[in-house]
C-alpha cells in the first residue's frame, strides 16, 4: 500500500505525551490553536462504513485527506494491513480506542474513532447533526438503529471463523433468507419513520448524518439485489424509495457519486460480496 504523504507520519522533537502535543499531534501548528477543520479521515480502500464519513465530507466541501488501507492475506490466511498497523500505533497515543473508521481534526487535535462516533462527530463539525432539539433525537435515532441493520449485513457477507469465500452457495442461500426476513422489517420501519415525520429527509428538510448512512446501506442492498438476480427491496417501500431517489441526486454529491470513492468496492477482499 502507498500512502500519500500525511502529517500523522511526523514525529515532533519534543516526547510529550500529552494532549495535543504527542507524536501523533505534530500536525498542529505551535501552541495547538484551533483553526479552520482541516480533516484525516481513515478507513479501508472499499465502501463499507467508510462511504457515509466520505459522503459527509464532499458535501460539505471540507478540506479532507481520505486514507485508504489496503487487506493482503498472509501464508496463515490471515488478512492484515502494514500501513494501518503502523499509523494505529501512532494514534493509540492520543485514542487509546482508535479503530476503523477514524478522523482526525487537524485544527482541535481530536481523534475520533468507531462509526457512530465519527459520524456524530462529523455532523458536529461539519453542521449535519440537525438545526433544532427535535431534528437532533431524530438524526440519532435512525443512526442507531441502523447498528442492527449493518449488524445483519456484516455478518451475512463475511466469511464466518473456518469458512472461506468458496462457501458461496451458502452465502446464496443465507442472502434469499435475508431479502425475504431480515430486510423488510428493517424497510418498514424506516418507511413508517418517514410517513409519520413527513420529511424528505430522516431528520428534517436538509441532509443529516444519519441520511448519508441509510442511503449507503440502501444501496448496497440494491447492488446485492441487482447481481444475485433478486427484487429491488424498495418495490414495496414508495416512500423509502423516493428518500433514496433523491438523496442521489442532491447536487452537492455529484462529484462524489461520478468520483472514484463511489465505485470503490462495497466489501473488502475476504467478503463472500464485494
Amino acid at each position: 500500500l502507498k500512502l500519500r504523504p500525511s502529517p500523522l507520519h511526523h514525529r515532533p522533537p519534543s516526547s510529550e505525551k500529552r494532549m495535543g502535543q504527542g507524536p501523533c499531534f505534530g500536525f498542529l501548528g505551535a501552541g495547538g490553536h484551533v483553526r479552520k477543520p482541516r480533516l484525516t479521515t481513515g478507513y479501508g480502500d472499499f465502501r463499507g462504513l467508510g462511504a457515509p464519513m466520505r459522503m459527509m465530507c464532499a458535501y460539505t466541501g471540507v478540506r479532507c485527506e481520505d486514507l485508504k488501507y489496503s487487506a493482503e492475506q498472509s501464508i496463515h490466511g490471515n488478512w492484515t494491513s502494514a500501513a494501518w498497523a503502523r499509523h494505529k500505533r501512532e494514534l493509540e497515543e492520543a485514542n487509546p480506542l482508535v479503530q476503523l473508521p477514524y478522523v482526525v481534526n487537524h485544527a482541535s487535535g481530536e481523534v475520533v474513532a468507531q462509526s457512530n462516533a465519527v459520524y456524530l462527530y462529523l455532523g458536529r463539525v461539519l453542521g449535519l447533526c440537525g438545526r433544532t432539539r427535535d431534528e437532533k433525537l431524530a438524526n440519532e435515532q435512525v443512526l442507531f438503529h441502523l447498528n442492527l441493520m449493518w449488524t445483519q449485513l456484516r455478518d451475512l457477507v463475511y466469511p464466518e471463523p473456518g469458512h472461506s469465500r468458496s462457501d458461496s452457495l451458502s452465502f446464496r442461500r443465507a442472502l434469499a433468507d435475508h431479502f425475504e426476513n431480515s430486510v423488510p422489517d428493517h424497510y418498514e420501519k424506516l418507511e413508517s419513520w418517514l410517513r409519520t415525520r413527513k420529511t424528505d429527509f430522516f431528520a428534517g428538510k436538509r441532509p443529516c448524518t444519519a441520511d448519508f448512512h441509510v442511503w449507503e446501506m440502501l444501496d448496497q442492498q440494491e447492488e446485492m439485489a441487482r447481481r444475485h438476480h433478486h427484487e429491488s427491496p424498495l418495490l414495496e417501500c414508495p416512500v423509502l424509495r423516493s428518500f433514496y431517489e433523491r438523496f442521489r441526486r442532491l447536487p452537492a454529491l455529484q462529484s462524489y457519486f461520478s468520483g472514484p470513492d463511489s465505485r470503490l468496492p462495497i466489501n473488502n477482499k475476504m467478503a463472500y460480496f464485494q
